[in-house]
């Protein structure tokens, strides 16, 4: 078995919170809107949809948080990008037009994909069992 990189060799990433536009209702929407980004980025980051919950299934998240009930409109979804490609994705995502122009606006971000969905009020999925 090949021996594991330690976290230190490993590439650094962020997890990125964002709002998706209602018109994106299924993951396979986001994904491409994600690949479409990540092709205007020099190089190209590999950009990876973790959680997504369309405007539909919102309600059903038990306790809304300040941030969440502030964007009532739209899908939430957890983002992962490599610390390398931060500063363009997030000039591209928290500019005022990217939920038109894009379909996804930067919320929050963090290096821990549990404070991201603690800020966002979206639950930690299940483990799929093998």
């Amino acid at each position: 078995m090949a021996k594991r990189l330690s976290k230190a060799l490993r590439e650094k990433r962020r997890w990125i919170g964002v709002l998706v536009h209602p018109r994106h209702q299924h993951r396979d929407a986001v994904e491409q809107v994600l690949l479409q980004i990540s092709q205007t980025i020099e190089p190209e980051p590999s950009l990876r949809l973790m959680d997504f919950f369309p405007q539909h299934e919102r309600p059903a998240l038990a306790e809304q948080p300040e941030l969440a009930r502030l964007h009532g409109d739209g899908g939430l979804a957890i983002v992962r990008a490599p610390l390398k490609a931060m500063v363009e994705l997030r000039n591209l995502l928290q500019d005022n037009n990217a939920l038109e122009t894009w379909g996804v606006m930067s919320l929050t971000t963090s290096g821990k994909i549990r404070l991201v969905r603690q800020r966002m009020g979206l639950p930690k999925p299940k483990r799929k069992q093998k």
